[in-house]
C-alpha cells in the first residue's frame, strides 16, 4: 500500500489514514463516543486544524501514532481519506514520552490514566516525583496520591474512572491491600444498599474501614506470634 503524501509548509504532510496506526504508549485508553462524533463534525466542516505526531514504522510505508490519536480517531468517523501530520525521527522512549505528555495535558484525562502514565513515566527511570512535578505544573502531593491509584483493584478502578467513586474517598481505600479491597468492593460498593459505602465522605470512608479492618490481624503479613500475648492486644485486656 503506498502512501499519499503532498509536502507543505512547516515540514506538515498529508498522510492516508490507512498508513497511519495507534501505538501502545497513549496512555488514554477511553475515548468518549459524544465527543469524538463532535470532533468529527467538526472535521467534516473544517477538516483537522492541528496535525498529529508520526513516525515511520522501519521497512513499511505505515506510521505510528506518536500524539493526537484522538484527532485519528475522529477523522476516520468523520470519512476522511488524509490526515495532516508531523513526522517524527524519534526513539521508542521519546515517542512514549511524548505521547504521555501530550496526552496528561488534556484536561479530560481520567485519574486512573494519569496515576499509569505517571508509573510509566518513572518505571522508565528518567523521571521521579519531583520531575514530574515540575514537568506537569503539579505539587508533588498531587503526584504520589495518583501513584497511589495504580494499587486500586480492577473493580474499585472501573468506579473511579466512571466518577462513581470520589478521587478523595479512593485515596483512602487505596491505603490497603488488595484483600481489603477487595471486601470493601464486595460489601459496601456493589450496590446503593443498607450497607453501601457510595456517597460517604472520605473521612466518613476512613473511620469505617479502620474500624472494620485495621483491629483484624489477619489482614497483616508478619509474624503475629508475640501479639497473642501483647498487653496492648483488645483479646487481652479483659
Amino acid at each position: 500500500m503506498e502512501t499519499a503524501t503532498l509536502m507543505t509548509e512547516n515540514n506538515i504532510v498529508s498522510v492516508a489514514l490507512a498508513n497511519i496506526q495507534p501505538s501502545n504508549y497513549n496512555p488514554r485508553k477511553n475515548f468518549e463516543e459524544s465527543s469524538l462524533t463532535e470532533l468529527a463534525d467538526s472535521i467534516r466542516q473544517q477538516g483537522v486544524l492541528q496535525p498529529i505526531g508520526v513516525r515511520p514504522i522501519a521497512e513499511s510505508d505505515n506510521f505510528e501514532i506518536v500524539f493526537g490519536e484522538r484527532r485519528y480517531r475522529a477523522s476516520l468517523m468523520a470519512g476522511m481519506e488524509n490526515i495532516p501530520v508531523i513526522v517524527l525521527s524519534v526513539s521508542d522512549e521519546t515517542a512514549e514520552e511524548m505521547a504521555v505528555t501530550e496526552n496528561l495535558q488534556r484536561k479530560d484525562v481520567t485519574p486512573i490514566e494519569e496515576a499509569n502514565a505517571y508509573q510509566r513515566l518513572i518505571a522508565s527511570g528518567r523521571h521521579d516525583v519531583q520531575s514530574l512535578a515540575i514537568q506537569f505544573g503539579k505539587n508533588e502531593n498531587y503526584i504520589r496520591t495518583r501513584l497511589k491509584f495504580v494499587s486500586l483493584i480492577p473493580e474499585i478502578a472501573q468506579l473511579l474512572e466512571q466518577d462513581e467513586l470520589t478521587i478523595s474517598v479512593a485515596s483512602e481505600i487505596c491505603k490497603y491491600g488488595e484483600d481489603i479491597q477487595t471486601d470493601i468492593y464486595e460489601k459496601h460498593l456493589t450496590d446503593d444498599g443498607f450497607n453501601s459505602w457510595r456517597g460517604l465522605k472520605a473521612t466518613d470512608v476512613a473511620s469505617k474501614i479502620e474500624r472494620n479492618y485495621t483491629t483484624d490481624l489477619s489482614y497483616y503479613l508478619f509474624d503475629k506470634t508475640q501479639c497473642q500475648s501483647c498487653v496492648h492486644n483488645t483479646k487481652n485486656m479483659m
